[in-house]
């Protein structure tokens, strides 16, 4: 039996697909459990990456700062419009809309495509098959230019 070593320990953080996480699980198979936000998420190993450890300086510089003041809390979209975009930059803005809406707790996000959007939307289609967090997906019945994601 063959036991692979994984690049990553309980506790690393890393960059996800799906936002900043922390490795709560390497496992044999090449995946890992992942905590993004209050959400654990398993997630092949090749599409995460590891972040540095905080500076030392930094982190000490953050503590005696004074304090910072976070601009106004804005709810996630539950609509993205990705009309006029190339398939490149409708993937980002759909590949951040579900990171927000997944940290939210959204259950449903509305990504409008457009009717004629082939490109486009067979590209977010593949895309969000291979979104482990995505329970599923489906073309709005009353609007075929509008895909209805169920986190």
């Amino acid at each position: 039996m063959c036991v692979v070593e994984s690049g990553f320990k309980p506790g690393d953080r890393v960059q996800t697909p799906l936002g900043k996480g922390v490795v709560r699980e390497a496992r044999n198979s090449g995946r890992l459990v992942v905590e993004i936000g209050s959400r654990s998420v398993v997630l092949e190993e090749r599409t995460v990456t590891p972040l540095g450890a905080p500076k030392r300086s930094a982190l000490k510089e953050t503590l005696t700062a004074a304090p910072v003041v976070d601009p106004p809390i804005r709810g996630p979209a539950t609509a993205v419009d990705l009309h006029g975009l190339t398939v490149e930059h409708a993937l980002a803005r759909a590949d951040q809309a579900l990171n927000d809406a997944l940290l939210a707790g959204c259950p449903e996000l509305r990504l409008i495509h457009g009717r004629s959007g082939g490109r486009i939307r067979a590209a977010l289609h593949r895309r969000l098959r291979e979104i482990p967090t995505v329970r599923e997906f489906r073309l709005d019945p009353a609007n075929p230019g509008v895909t209805i994601v169920s986190l």
